[in-house]
Formats: structure tokens, sequence, C-alpha cells
């Protein structure tokens, strides 16, 4: 499912695209990452980078090796198509992604009907209609897969006033934080992991990469169990792990070079309590994600939470030396993350917000906007 020869591309690999507005004419090439040219590589990297630094002037640059191989390993569980456009002297005007979730995946069933969309302009281009106009080539494809529902996430000012004038209705915030080790409190986080261990001496705390096959089933039944716990806004489905669907993700990280080490406190009677999940790139040594704490409901109230960010930043601190900083997601409704996320000394540095909306709605949206100016074109033949 992930071959991006199977369903129906309006465009195929390139084709013309008239903006009312804006002289000459562009082409939405497709772009496939792992048959990409260097020529087209180089013109996505100067896009890409050029909105990066935009939005982190003071951070460094995604390692560009790290990126290829990031984009170029697909993920069975999904499928992600990528566009870029281009003006007539091949300048990158916009970065356009679409993507879903395959048959194969677990959520499948109850996420059949959806899809997300990602559109990057460049700052030259922007206010000039062209995320609209590129937004209703989007519908269409929504409309030939099957999809009635399209989300977006929003994490920079352009993007967030994009999707509040499309009328998204704002189904979920995250806010996202970075801890530097360097100002972590190492007395406190001693601490909350002696107290843990003395309140419960028989919760213990494991690592794995690989979840050992004895486990596997129960763990996976757990880690469904505790993320479909945590706060998620108006989001209405659930996510389902299966032990498929663990060794699929647990491969596609490994050939993406990425360690996945998930941590879990496991009960004297051997029930799994809690869990977390790090994220760590040896090509970019200086970071950390954090993508995920949780505490099954009856274990909650015992400090296990605390016990288990602190017991993870130990084991950061043992073994990833070279990381300068931890970063993670919280839901904005989750007070009591965000309390142990703020003693621990997480910073705030920006916020995540997921919009939706009704296929129908969003085209009848986007036609308005283009025809209170002018005349949209569609797009043209296929070159």
């Amino acid at each position: 499912m992930n071959s991006h020869n199977n369903g129906t591309n309006r465009v195929g690999h390139s084709a013309s695209l008239n903006i009312p507005g804006l002289p000459g004419s562009f082409s939405l090439t497709a772009f496939f990452p792992k048959e990409a040219s260097p020529r087209l590589w180089a013109t996505y990297f100067a896009l890409s980078e050029r909105i990066y630094r935009e939005l982190n002037p003071k951070g460094r640059l995604p390692n560009r090796d790290t990126v290829k191989l990031l984009l170029s390993v697909p993920n069975p569980l999904y499928d992600v198509r990528r566009w870029l456009l281009l003006d007539e002297r091949d300048t990158p005007a916009a970065l356009i992604s679409f993507s879903y979730d395959t048959e194969i995946s677990p959520d499948y069933e109850s996420s059949s009907h959806m899809c997300q969309y990602h559109i990057a302009v460049d700052p030259d281009h922007r206010r000039k209609k062209v995320a609209t106009h590129l937004l209703r080539h989007m519908i269409h494809m929504a409309s030939d897969w099957g999809k009635d529902t399209i989300r977006a996430d929003a994490d920079n000012v352009a993007g967030l006033e994009f999707c509040r004038h499309l009328h998204g209705h704002l189904v979920h915030r995250v806010n996202q934080y970075r801890l530097y080790l360097e100002d972590v409190d190492w007395n406190m986080v001693d601490e909350w992991c002696a107290k843990g261990r003395s309140r419960f001496p028989d919760t213990t705390i494991q690592s794995f990469q690989e979840c050992p096959e004895e486990d596997i089933n129960e763990f996976c039944r757990i880690y469904t169990e505790i993320i479909n716990q945590r706060p998620v806004g108006d989001i209405q489905e659930d996510l389902i792990t299966t032990a498929k669907s663990r060794r699929i993700e647990e491969l596609s990280f490994k050939k993406k070079q990425i360690e996945w080490h998930t941590m879990i406190s496991r009960e004297g009677d051997g029930q799994i309590s809690a869990l977390t999940d790090i994220m760590y790139n040896p090509q970019e040594p200086h970071r950390v994600h954090q993508y995920f704490t949780g505490v099954l409901s009856k274990y909650r109230r015992r400090g296990l939470a605390k016990r288990l960010k602190a017991e993870m930043l130990l084991y950061i601190r043992e073994r990833f030396p070279e990381a300068e900083y931890v970063t993670t997601t919280t839901a904005k409704e989750n007070d009591a993350m965000r309390a142990i996320n703020k003693q621990l000394g997480f910073e705030s540095r920006n916020a995540l917000y997921m919009f939706q909306w009704s296929q129908q709605d969003l085209e009848r949206r986007t036609t308005r906007i283009l025809t209170a100016i002018k005349p949209a074109n569609s797009l043209m033949k296929k070159q």
C-alpha cells in the first residue's frame, strides 16, 4: 500500500498549475524521496531549510542525510505522498504532503475515511492564495480516494491563520516542551526515584528496544489501553497497537537508524502498570524525544508517572551522554503531566494545533475564497 503507484494520482509525476494573480506558470512535481535526483533533493532542502530557519532562527538545521533516510524508508502502516510546487525557473514555491493509514494499519477500520495534509509555502509566495489552490487540488484527491474527513496540524502563526481562515474545527492542542539536561535538578530526580522505589519496592523499571516475544501481546493490550486514556480533545477515534503493528514500527525505525527505547514499570505480580517511549537518532545526538508517558488508571496517584519520568532522565544521561536536551509534547488538558514537566524544568516552546474539516465543507470554503477574488484555473493537462 505504500507504493506511489497505488490509488489515483491526479497529477502523475508533474502537472502545470496556473495561479491567478501570479506571473508565469507553476509545475506541481511529485516528490518520491527514494527516487529523487540530487537536483530535486537540493530543491527540496532549499525550501524546507528556509522555512525551518524562519521558525527556528537559532536552531541547528536537521541533518540532511538523516532527513533523506527518514523520508525514503516507507512505513507499511501509512502512505505519504509528496509534491513540490516549482516556478518556471524550478525555484520551489511550496511543499505539499498527503497521508493516510493503509489497510494493514490496526487503526484502518476507524480511520479509513480520513486523511491529513501539510502545506508549507515559501515566504515570498504567501498571502497570494497559493496554499488555497494547492489545498483545493488535495481535496479532489481526498474525494478520489474516498476520504471524507481532512485534518491538518499548525505549529506556526501562518499555518494557524490559514486553518482558521478555512473555518477548521480545532479538535486538539498539545504544547511542545524542551528540557536542557544541564538545567536538570538531578538531586530532585534522584529523590523521586528513591521515593518511588521505597514506597513500592515490588514495582520495577525495565527497558527494551524490541518488545520481548513473551510480553508482546500483553504489552500491546496495555499500550492500547493507556494511550487511549490520555486527553485528546475532540478527536473521536482510538489508537490501536497490535503485535504485528509493533513489529512493523520497530523494523521501520531500525531501517531509519532511529533507536526506539521503551521503558515500562512492572508490578510484583507481573502486571505492566506504566510506560514511556524515547526516540534517539545517533546522527543527531544532541537531542532525545520522549514520545509518550502513561499510567494505567488503577495505578495512578502513586507517583508512578513522576518516578518513570525521573528514571527516564537517568536513563538518557547514562545511555546518551552527548544529548543536550529532551523534547516532549503534552495535551493542553493534561494538567497532571504538565505539572510534572514544570517541576522537572521542561519549558514550553510552542503549541501544535490540530484542525479538522469534512471534505465537503472544506471544498465549499476554498471555492468561496477563490471565486471571491477571481475564478481559479484548475490543474491543466499532464505534462
